[in-house]
């Protein structure tokens, strides 16, 4: 339950001995209310149904999906797990009464898709595993982790909530075959054939939740339902450490493992799950006074440079300067210490903007980035002289694609495809033949970009070669 609530829709004054303050939300089943227990002075919230569902011949079916939630929720008593206090029924409308959580949605962290650093990543997750696991334990499966579900309070505490469409394994009766239940982003390969899911669709879920956390995309980025869930069945995930090169290639391994197509090849436990994590020895762990394991959330920071690290040797610090302010835009905090290790591993600025673009996972941002890049960059490409091995883009040599020199060429088709995707590939091969100088050669290039404002950029972008 997220703190705030709306009062402006009528309100009933109380529920059963509760008296209501204010509404948390409103879903397809029911209504929150947050609520005051005056009988011990606490806060609650307060989760009812609405009466439409409970009319006509499957009023009954609804009632008893209702009670059967209460006791699933009843069976998952964990620290990160919201907790359910009681039941009640008034004039024939039930409702339960649970925990009133002061905190954020994990939804709300992703808005921006800026990734989390992978410390606060895994405690989160680890959190998460660990209240599913006394879930599982007690016969109880969630089928709708997703960061919705996922409330993150002020001291870095994770709790679960919503066991709403939860089912005791012991028991499946009321859900007839072939009954999907969950959010398609995060449902297991399983759930979208319509078969049944375990605790192992749960921990599938957990694995995008930690995808999405690390890279601020989901392994997964179908934009339609049809396409979501041809490469969920069909297809290999996003690399993670492709679209966040500073994650540790391990990391890889154990995502994979998560989200593989099998439910029998994945982890088949919280347990298994949290001790592959536990690898990466970033999660800072403690004993409290009871004997159980506390987790603690490292404050989100900047990565900082290594002690002593200086601009890379022949880049121009006001140029790297300019390229991290626009990317911690996207990527946050990360951009700096991404800025720097890619540009030792470049040789030109062009280069430097292509391959820090591939780790923007919105095709739109990623656009924008590169567009503005261009900008700081300037019309030239005098630039590049400082870092020497494309200092020779002047000389001209003979080749089967005309006189020019293969870094120029090279230069041009990632100018183009930032206005045309692939194909500026066989664009440029083909102007290459017919043009005599770099002007000419943007010149033609330039006349495939549909509108005159790209063309105008692209030909900013014409390299200034003198002799």
């Amino acid at each position: 339950m997220n703190d705030g609530g709306d009062t402006s829709a009528t309100l009933p004054p109380r529920i059963g001995r509760y008296r209501v303050t204010g509404m948390l939300g409103r879903g397809a089943m029911g209504v929150v209310y947050r609520a005051h227990d005056a009988a011990i002075d606490r806060e609650v919230a307060i989760k009812t149904i609405h009466r439409r569902l409970l009319r006509g011949e499957e009023g009954a079916e609804w009632l008893e999906r209702f009670r059967r939630e209460v006791r699933a929720a009843g069976r998952c008593v964990h620290p990160n797990i919201v907790t359910v206090f009681e039941y009640g029924e008034e004039a024939g409308a039930p409702y339960i009464v649970m925990e009133y959580v002061q905190g954020r949605e994990l939804r709300s962290y992703l808005k921006d898709r800026q990734p989390l650093p992978l410390a606060n990543a895994v405690a989160i997750v680890i959190q998460m595993l660990q209240a599913l696991g006394q879930a599982h334990a007690a016969g109880v499966v969630h089928r709708d982790i997703k960061p919705a579900n996922i409330i993150l309070l002020a001291d870095g505490q994770v709790k679960i909530t919503d066991f709403g469409i939860a089912r005791l394994e012991a028991s499946s009766n009321m859900t007839q075959d072939g009954m999907t239940v969950g959010t398609p982003g995060y449902m297991a390969p399983e759930q979208f054939k319509g078969l049944e899911a375990d605790r192992r669709a749960d921990l599938y879920a957990t694995g995008v939740v930690l995808f999405e956390l690390l890279t601020g995309t989901r392994p997964f980025p179908g934009r339609s339902a049809s396409e979501l869930m041809y490469q969920v069945l069909n297809e290999p995930p996003l690399r993670a450490t492709r679209l966040n090169p500073l994650l540790p290639a391990e990391l890889d391994g154990v995502l994979n493992k998560a989200l593989a197509k099998e439910p029998d090849v994945r982890f088949q436990s919280a347990d298994a799950f949290i001790a592959a994590l536990e690898n990466t020895r970033l999660v800072d762990r403690e004993i409290a006074a009871d004997g159980s394991t506390v987790l603690r959330v490292a404050p989100v920071q900047a990565p900082q440079a290594p002690a002593g690290a200086n601009t890379p040797q022949g880049w121009d610090p006001t140029l790297l300067a300019q390229t991290e302010r626009l990317l911690i835009e996207t990527l946050g905090p990360m951009a700096r210490v991404l800025v720097r290790k890619t540009a030792q591993q470049v040789s030109s600025p062009t280069e430097l903007v292509q391959q820090l673009a591939e780790s923007i996972p919105s095709e739109r941002d990623r656009l924008l980035f590169q567009r503005r890049m261009r900008a700081v960059i300037g019309g030239t490409i005098t630039g590049m002289a400082t870092h020497g091995a494309a200092s020779g883009i002047g000389s001209q040599v003979s080749g089967s694609l005309g006189s020019f020199d293969q870094a120029l060429l090279e230069i041009a088709r990632r100018d183009l495809a930032v206005f045309l995707g692939p194909i500026a590939k066989v664009l440029v091969k083909q102007a290459a033949t017919k043009a005599h100088s770099p002007q000419e050669l943007y010149q033609q290039l330039a006349a495939h970009i549909p509108t005159a404002a790209d063309r105008q950029a692209f030909l900013k972008r014409t390299p200034a070669i003198t002799g």
